[in-house]
């Protein structure tokens, strides 16, 4: 009786924490800025990443790009980072195999100037029930720890909104640099700008 009691308790502090963030974001390890792209990316680093023609980048992600009119922005460049591997990991006090896909990372100069920054990858499989996957990702991100570097965001407190009729994270870096987070027909997104909150959203309404 007792050990259900202690499982039921756990899962309701969980589901009761859970509720403060919009939108699951997938497992990693804690963010460092010196080697991930956002709090989000933290499965592969900024030095994994290497050019790669757009349709390449399609065919070994298996996932359709998102992109801009010719009339609201220039595609500058697109990299592959490849993270196709299954890796042993603690989420949480569970260890469990979760396998990661490549990430394609698209820049674009936009018509105004600025520069918007779009990530995209097929959400991670973790070897969990669904639902309970959910759980335990949403806490994991929330776990507070002693020091900063050790959270799964970095320290880092995501606001939480909807984008593109989908519930999303946002992240504002000290650098002038905001990062939205979302997900799309199980493939996630972030995209990160200067521009101001109001601009942005449109420019990532405006994705086709």
């Amino acid at each position: 009786m007792f050990p259900m009691f202690r499982a039921a308790s756990f899962l309701a502090m969980v589901f009761t924490s859970t509720l403060l963030l919009a939108q699951t974001p997938p497992p990693g390890v804690p963010f460092d800025p010196t080697k991930h792209p956002n709090p989000i990316i933290t499965f592969v680093e900024m030095k994994d990443f290497k050019p790669a023609p757009s349709g390449e980048a399609k065919k070994e992600t298996g996932i359709e790009l998102l992109g801009l009119s010719q009339e609201d922005a220039k595609l500058e460049s697109t990299e592959v980072a490849d993270g196709r591997f299954v890796k042993n990991m603690p989420i949480l006090s569970i260890r469990t195999d979760v396998t990661f896909y490549p990430v394609v990372l698209q820049k674009f100069k936009l018509r105004e100037g600025a520069g918007l920054v779009l990530y995209s990858f097929r959400f991670p499989k973790v070897a969990l029930p669904q639902d309970f996957t959910r759980i335990v990702l949403n806490e994991a991100a929330l776990e507070r720890k002693k020091k900063p570097a050790e959270m799964r965001f970095g320290g880092a407190k995501p606001e939480t909104l909807e984008i593109r009729g989908a519930r999303a994270l946002l992240f504002e870096n000290d650098d002038g640099h905001t990062t939205v987070y979302w997900q799309e027909n199980g493939v996630g997104h972030t995209a990160t700008s200067t521009l101001p909150r109001k601009e942005l959203f449109s420019i990532i309404e405006d994705l086709l």
